[in-house]
């Protein structure tokens, strides 16, 4: 009898969202995160408290007035890790304004999430868990710099396995050795004068927490190696993407534009702003605003980058996707034997998961599976429930 899968769940816009994967006709469901209402509820409490201070014209006067942000709170709250845990609940990575936390979420609505650990100077990314209890996580205490480490499911204090001046994200445990870890890594790089110059290409490297055995798997100049995971049988996915390499240094021509770039980009930043919160656009000029569909984001965040979301849409429709999404096709879902051979199994390819059921993805507008492709708002990481 083949396995049937009938949910999964997904991050969008730093939120959970449970999907009836088999039924094409379900729209997407939010899952209440308590923790996060508790937090949210907190900041609101203290911001209305200290609100005199900031409102009204003596505060104009003073020059402490700050406007009002809708939902200024998740601005500063996220759940950035999903994955499947044990007993039928998810395991979650949330970060606050200056650290974060692993939980595990029921998926009654109803049940409050069990806190694994909570440490206000460690933020927390992707995660993963194995048979025996061992969560693996990409965490972070600076800007620029992550590593991976373990933590057990009883939430004993965090071991750092990885280190050096990189950024390690991804940390997914082989289905064919429980104690093997595999994850991607960028190298970070720095002008003379010790300033973040940028990340140089992502790798994949293996590393078994028991033998200590490390391993580099796939690295070059041309491509970016992420997302890896090694089914039962040895083989191993991950998505490929072109790199684009950071400049570090300014041309004259950078120099004498920089001053309108800066101020175009807090433009674009306050209008992509305004369309998340309300649905309407800053801008008034051109074509009649009534007549357009000012939900539908032009720009869109992937992974801290900013990509033009509507010229990646128009660009995979003429190539022929019949669910074009936000991912370019270059973004490639690729299978690897143990012997090497690689083969494309899908492209526009954002996240992934494979099961026994089949492989299930998601290029950010849709989340695609055997059985067919379910319409979603900006889809990230996808696990199984």
């Amino acid at each position: 009898m083949r396995y049937k899968m009938t949910k999964i769940a997904f991050l969008s816009e730093g939120r959970i969202n449970i999907l009836e994967i088999l039924d094409g006709d379900t729209s997407p469901q939010l899952l209440n995160c308590m923790i996060a209402d508790k937090y949210k509820e907190r900041e609101r409490e203290i911001r209305l408290k200290n609100e005199w201070k900031h409102s009204g014209a003596g505060a104009m006067f003073t020059g402490s007035y700050l406007p009002d942000m809708p939902d200024s709170d998740m601005m500063r709250l996220a759940i950035t890790g999903l994955s499947k845990g044990v007993d039928e609940r998810l395991i979650y990575a949330i970060n606050f304004e200056n650290g974060g936390g692993v939980y595990f979420k029921p998926i009654d609505q109803e049940e409050l999430e069990t806190p694994i650990l909570v440490n206000m100077k460690t933020r927390f990314y992707e995660l993963d868990i194995n048979p025996s209890g061992n969560i693996a996580v990409s965490c972070a205490e600076g800007y620029f710099e992550r590593h991976i480490a373990l933590l057990k499911i009883e939430g004993n204090d965090l071991r750092i396995i990885t280190e050096g001046d990189s950024s390690d994200c991804n940390p997914k445990w082989s289905k064919k050795d429980g104690d093997k870890l595999y994850y991607d890594s960028a190298g970070i790089a720095f002008d003379n004068a010790g300033n973040f110059a940028g990340y140089g290409p992502r790798s994949i490297y293996s590393l078994h927490t028991k033998t200590g055995d490390f391993e580099e798997i796939l690295t070059g100049d041309k491509y970016d190696y992420s997302s890896p995971f090694e089914d039962k049988n040895g083989y191993l996915y991950y998505i490929r993407r072109p790199y684009k390499q950071s400049r570090d240094k300014m041309s004259f021509k950078d120099f004498v534009l920089a001053p309108f770039r800066i101020l175009r980009a807090f433009g674009a930043m306050l209008d992509l702003f305004t369309r998340r919160y309300t649905g309407e656009s800053l801008k008034t000029s051109g074509a009649n605003p009534a007549k357009l569909d000012t939900k539908s984001p032009q720009q869109i965040f992937i992974d801290g980058n900013l990509y033009e979301a509507d010229k990646i849409l128009k660009e995979n429709a003429a190539a022929g996707d019949k669910n074009p999404g936000y991912a370019p096709r270059s973004w490639e879902l690729v299978k690897r034997t143990p012997e090497g051979e690689e083969q494309v199994v899908q492209k526009s390819v954002m996240s992934y998961m494979v099961t026994d059921a089949g492989i299930v993805y998601s290029n950010g507008k849709y989340i695609i599976s055997d059985t067919g492709a379910v319409k979603v708002h900006l889809a990230g990481k996808i696990c199984e429930v």
